[in-house]
């Protein structure tokens, strides 16, 4: 079933794959407005479709947690006929010093690999230079953490997707903005370049993991806008995006996670997509 909205065009389930995807998936549900979306999609036009939620509860961001219980509980008083069987909360930390230092030795094996796709930022110098206390996390750390976020969320997925004996996982990541809009508005240099574009990867799209169950990211070559536009068309943009959120800012920058920061990728793209963080 095809979906258009600002000029960009998703199949969901293609009906080629839709057999492959009975009687159940597991659905990632972050909090933010992208998997809110598809959520939202999938409860609307496969209600026949059993689906098992998966939620990763970041200890450095509480808050999300919190966000995707708000989305799927109000999907539910929307969608009589949503068939969500189960919704599980798996925590996790991926700034523990273990996957801080196994990732370390993943990225030491390529680590052209890992800074292609993510992006390497220098804080500690500016703090320095700027008489702030250094932050919490090195630059370093923080490179790593990128790389740990999806790591654990795969394995905690597996995990779900075995629990419930479920063999499709679906996600809503979408592309990043347009390059030159990022670079106009000044948040290219802190974009995930796997997500750009340019960046071409089949493996975004479907992906066979190594016990033979297959992730698949429909959403990964539109970007935000088409996300607006699902909530527009369904006439329930104002009520469902208070109740999203993705920032990625500390205690400090957000007030203990009480308002966006306005300043990491996460705040900029939603504004440049929605006109609010």
């Amino acid at each position: 079933m095809e979906f258009t909205y600002y000029d960009q065009t998703v199949d969901l389930l293609p009906e080629k794959y839709l057999e492959l995807w009975k009687p159940r998936v597991v659905f990632s549900v972050s909090g933010g407005l992208d998997s809110a979306a598809l959520l939202w999609l999938l409860c609307t036009y496969f209600p026949d479709i059993e689906k098992h939620i998966f939620t990763g509860d970041v200890v450095r961001n509480p808050a999300d947690a919190c966000c995707a219980e708000d989305v799927v509980d109000y999907i539910k008083k929307q969608i009589p006929n949503h068939n969500i069987k189960s919704h599980d909360f798996v925590v996790f930390d991926d700034m523990d010093p273990e996957i801080l230092e196994e990732v370390k030795l993943l990225v030491e094996q390529d680590p052209e690999k890992y800074k292609k796709i993510y992006p390497y930022i220098e804080r500690d110098k500016e703090r320095k230079e700027q008489g702030r206390l250094p932050h919490k996390y090195t630059d370093e750390e923080m490179f790593l953490g990128k790389i740990a976020k999806p790591l654990l969320l795969r394995r905690n997925m597996i995990s779900i997707m075995e629990k419930h004996n479920c063999p499709i996982y679906l996600s809503g990541i979408t592309m990043n903005p347009p390059n030159d809009e990022m670079k106009r508005l000044g948040f290219y240099n802190i974009s995930e370049k796997k997500r750009n574009e340019d960046f071409h990867d089949d493996k975004l799209k479907v992906a066979i993991h190594e016990r033979g169950g297959i992730a698949y990211q429909p959403f990964c070559r539109v970007n935000k806008l088409f996300v607006k536009g699902v909530f527009e068309a369904h006439g329930i943009l104002e009520e469902i995006f208070p109740l999203t959120g993705s920032c990625t800012g500390g205690a400090n920058a957000t007030k203990l996670w009480t308002e966006p920061c306005t300043k990491c990728f996460w705040c900029q793209e939603k504004h440049w997509a929605f006109g609010k963080y």
